[in-house]
């Protein structure tokens, strides 16, 4: 079996057949990257642990459900308790462990087999940070902090569109090419979101639209090249270091990429606009029930969001630069 390449880009040992078809089910991208990095773990800890592959698990945890009660030798308990000991000894966080240990069990849902986790050894999951309480100044603040134009335009788009870090990575040229074109703004997103499938549409303003000209110019677009070729733990590590210049802390960054789209709820919330727009413009799966009130057309949500919206998610420091 040839070698693989591993999350971080490095050969690793082929984690099986089995996983490398589970893999290619996920549809996205970050998911298949994610479950990738558990399983290459899971797989090394399998043989060294108990000279397994994760083949010879499934076949294992298979045949031992068929046994009698006294026979049972309960290897996916032991196997996955162990499993989890051996993230917190390489320092995982809990919750990393306690994802890590749920991709082993729906990799066995995939082939119909069931795991049950209720008696595995898992370390609680108890939040080191909570996620920083933005104003519209501070995120302004933060950014002007950045020096690479790529994650101050990934930050704006954030707090404007209220999209999650994986969404906006996902985005092509082609979604925004004939707005950005003819220089329209608020620039219309109208995506699915990769989380939940759901169709929605979302803007951006003049204040991530500007940075975003300075992140596009002179660069070769085409409409399947993405518009921020980065890779998520790329961000992710910028924005912790930026986010140490502005406040120290231990543990989980407070200033993550989701704390900017928790910011959009909160700012917009506290400004009184209704939480059903909110509520969509996240892309958020809304109640039968209320999908009447987000019956409008494209010109009617960007008035309402360049009204409503726009003006709340611009930092009062801002000043608009030419387009030549």
């Amino acid at each position: 079996m040839p070698l693989v390449i591993s999350h971080t880009g490095s050969l690793v040992e082929p984690i099986g057949p089995e996983a490398e078809e589970f893999i290619k089910a996920l549809r996205s991208e970050n998911t298949r990257r994610q479950y990738a990095e558990a399983l290459e773990h899971f797989s090394r800890y399998l043989f060294n642990s108990y000279g397994m592959t994760i083949g010879d698990f499934l076949a294992e945890v298979e045949a031992d459900l068929a046994r009698p009660r006294l026979q049972k030798t309960f290897i996916s308990r032991k196997a996955l308790s162990g499993f989890s000991d051996y993230l917190s000894a390489l320092g995982k966080a809990p919750k990393t462990v306690n994802c890590y240990v749920s991709v082993v069990q729906s990799l066995a849902k995939y082939y119909d087999i069931p795991i049950s986790i209720k008696y595995v050894k898992r370390p609680p999951v108890k939040p080191i940070n909570k996620k920083h309480a933005w104003t519209i100044r501070e995120i302004g603040q933060f950014v002007e902090m950045m020096d690479d134009i790529r994650f101050k335009c990934i930050a704006a788009v954030i707090v404007q569109s209220g999209l999650s870090i994986s969404d906006v990575l996902a985005i092509k040229y082609g979604d925004i090419r004939e707005e950005y074109e003819k220089g329209i703004s608020p620039l219309c997103l109208d995506l699915s979101r990769m989380k939940t499938n759901v169709q929605f549409l979302t803007f951006i303003g003049e204040w991530a639209l500007s940075l975003l000209r300075q992140h596009l110019k002179g660069k070769r677009l085409s409409d399947d090249k993405p518009v921020f070729d980065v890779a998520r733990r790329t961000v992710d590590e910028y924005f912790r270091r930026v986010g140490q210049k502005f406040g120290s802390f231990k543990g989980r960054n407070p200033y993550s990429p989701h704390s900017l789209r928790a910011a959009f709820n909160t700012i917009l919330r506290d400004h009184k606009v209704d939480h059903v727009y909110v509520e969509f413009w996240m892309g958020h799966k809304l109640p039968e029930q209320q999908i009447v009130y987000v019956s409008k057309s494209r010109e009617g949500w960007r008035e309402t969001y360049r009204t409503m919206a726009e003006p709340w998610l611009t930092p009062p420091n801002f000043k608009p630069m030419s387009r030549v």
